[in-house]
């Protein structure tokens, strides 16, 4: 059984589409910390039926141990091979090949797949409806483009047996060796859908409201810098500067950054394609269409 683990709060639409890909595409089983969503969460979780198990939490900080209750009942139940670790806004799948298939590129020694990321970004020539990957065509050319605001470490998948505990989003620190890879990105990645969940994803970053004292993040962060530590990927600026944004200018400012900064204009994509910042990228929606 392949089972896949999801942390996921008011996104019932995307939820419902990711739940029918992954489910038709491979995967046996999802499991769904739910965080406290008050939207049609729970609705779409139950018409899965026994496809699915979800709890309900409170604290964000605990997911791990709320994933990993959840996949440890599973294990009670069924033989789980492998195990992978998303969000709601990432649909896994490459052209010409299922799930299982990109699970046995791993060699049989290895005990996990890390599999890269294809950032879909929104933009004016998107359609107002439909879903988000019917929506979003373009995408950023990789970690190295100057769009690319979102993880470079990519989202793990691992075999049962070494998975005792869900230690990280994206690929655990007991790992050690050479990542193993896929040959192409398969975690085809819709972080920003639209206007209003921009807003509520912003709205969201707390890590980022204390500015000062333990509560914050920012002390560490600096004292990496004073003592010349590398910052991880995350911390380059995307986020404080969202934050800065909405500190400064409101809701009304955060709306008028996305519509004028962070949304593709029509105008510039041509240039961007050329300056290799992003590319057009068709593949996956079409492959969803004709399901």
């Amino acid at each position: 059984m392949i089972v896949l683990l999801l942390t996921t709060k008011n996104e019932a639409a995307v939820l419902r589409q990711n739940l029918a890909h992954h489910l038709s595409y491979g995967v046996d089983h999802v499991c769904v910390a739910d965080n406290a969503s008050d939207d049609d969460t729970q609705d779409v979780l139950r018409s899965f039926g026994d496809h699915v198990s979800t709890t309900v939490f409170d604290d964000f900080a605990v997911r791990q141990r709320v994933r990993t209750q959840l996949l440890d009942a599973v294990r009670a139940r069924h033989t789980v091979t492998w195990v992978g670790v998303s969000d709601t806004d990432e649909f896994h799948w490459m052209a010409g090949a299922t799930l299982p298939e990109i699970l046995a590129q791993a060699p049989r020694d290895a005990p996990a797949l890390t599999c890269r990321q294809k950032l879909f970004l929104p933009s004016e020539l998107d359609a107002a409806e439909g879903a988000v990957h019917q929506r979003q065509r373009h995408r950023t050319t990789g970690p190295g483009s100057p769009l690319h605001t979102s993880y470079r470490e990519g989202k793990t998948w691992y075999r049962s047996a070494w998975l005792t505990r869900v230690d990280h989003e994206h690929r655990s620190p007991k790992l050690e060796g050479q990542v193993v890879s896929p040959s192409v990105p398969t975690v085809h990645h819709y972080m920003i859908r639209d206007e209003d969940q921009f807003v509520m994803k912003v709205r969201r970053l707390t890590s980022w409201r204390e500015r000062r004292g333990l509560r914050s993040k920012l002390w560490y962060h600096g004292l990496r810098r004073l003592v010349g530590i590398p910052l991880p990927p995350y911390v380059a600026g995307f986020k404080s500067a969202w934050w800065d944004v909405y500190s400064a200018g409101g809701e009304e400012g955060l709306r008028r950054y996305y519509r004028d900064t962070y949304r593709l204009q029509a105008r510039d994509i041509p240039r961007l394609i050329s300056e290799g910042a992003i590319t057009r990228d068709n593949a996956f929606a079409d492959w969803r269409a004709a399901q």
